[in-house]
């Protein structure tokens, strides 16, 4: 945990007994991208992975993200890298209302406030501010075991912040899998259920977005990428308009969501990499409505009441990570620190049985 960078640099070696590297949250991609500017030796493999070096600034950094997409044409909301105090002031002197701060090399909800006017702003700003507390990164190293914990809380840019005007809608993701800025397989879901406003979704549909999949296709085929990658998108309320709000230069767990007609972008990869069609799906999902269930540990069965809705029918579970915690250490901090209880959304209602 001392050393995260040093032990992933010890595991990749030169890089000749890998084909691709599946980075998994954002700061795995920080920790690639500064191998690839120190070792030489693993630019190819790096680059193969997830990108060439002109466009890894732009899987960093929210801000060039989104300019770099207004600039093919794409639907983004309007949005302002914050430099200084100055530029929350006039944005919101401007006559911007309710907004949205974000932070880079956040994921999951954690680094994105949504602020309705600029005394929430400056406080949201003033939290993303403060350097990680010494009881803060215990917990990160003691309860979670995140081994990135240690090198992370002093990552350049993590403390870069954006505001972004508010799109009244519901959430939406495409998740690509693409090889030298050619999209091989996409895949489109939109947000049910979430965790909280800002959190991640807990009940996802299977849908087809025209603007969607064309957004993916043109920022793949202009940053030249490589990998599995994420576009977050809020469908607007009323004209289903698809407004880009962010990339996530990794994989997720619907990577292994598949159906009878669609095989999972796992799948597609693998047989990729062996050189053959994908194989036959052994568990195929029969229906568009899905529930993911992170909160819940490998092996748990799951109840009655962790089904939304009353609609057992119509939800399949799916376990979203493994348990590497410890739940002695889970037990522990729950006695000391009850844990803040978020509500879930809920965007629609699932169709009728």
């Amino acid at each position: 945990m001392r050393d995260s960078l040093g032990s992933l640099r010890a595991v990749l070696g030169p890089g000749n007994d890998y084909r691709m590297i599946l980075p998994c949250d954002d700061e795995v991609v920080a920790q690639l991208i500064t191998l690839h500017e120190q070792v030489p030796v693993l630019r190819s493999l790096i680059e193969q992975s997830i990108g060439p070096a002109p466009a890894h600034a732009t899987l960093l950094q929210r801000h060039q993200m989104l300019v770099t997409a207004r600039s093919l044409g794409l639907d983004v909301p309007e949005h302002r890298h914050l430099d200084s105090p100055q530029d929350l002031l006039f944005w919101f002197r401007e006559g911007h209302g309710r907004s949205v701060l974000k932070r880079d090399l956040s994921f999951g909800g954690a680094g994105v406030r949504v602020v309705n006017d600029l005394a929430e702003a400056e406080q949201a700003c003033r939290a993303f501010s403060r350097s990680l507390s010494w009881r803060a990164l215990l917990r990160r190293l003691v309860v979670e075991r995140d081994p990135l914990a240690w090198w992370s809380r002093r990552l350049p840019g993590r403390g870069q912040v954006l505001v972004q005007r508010f799109i009244e809608g519901q959430p939406a993701n495409t998740l690509m899998l693409c090889e030298q800025g050619r999209v091989l397989a996409l895949l489109s879901l939109v947000a049910v259920e979430t965790h909280g406003s800002t959190g991640y979704a807990t009940v996802v549909r299977r849908i087809r977005h025209p603007g969607m999949a064309a957004a993916a296709e043109r920022l793949c085929a202009h940053l030249q990428l490589t990998g599995l990658h994420g576009l977050d998108f809020m469908l607007e309320k009323g004209s289903d308009r698809a407004w880009l709000i962010e990339l996530n230069p990794r994989c997720t767990q619907s990577a292994h969501l598949a159906w009878d007609d669609q095989p999972s972008l796992a799948a597609v990869l693998a047989a990729r990499l062996r050189g053959h069609p994908p194989l036959a799906v052994r568990q195929a999902l029969s229906n568009d409505l899905v529930s993911l269930f992170p909160q819940v540990p490998q092996g748990q069965a799951l109840g009655e009441h962790d089904v939304p809705h009353g609609q057992p029918a119509l939800v399949q579970a799916l376990a979203d990570k493994p348990w590497p915690q410890r739940l002695w250490t889970y037990r522990l901090q729950t006695r000391l620190r009850p844990p803040r209880v978020v509500g879930r959304v809920r965007y629609e209602d699932p169709p009728a049985a």
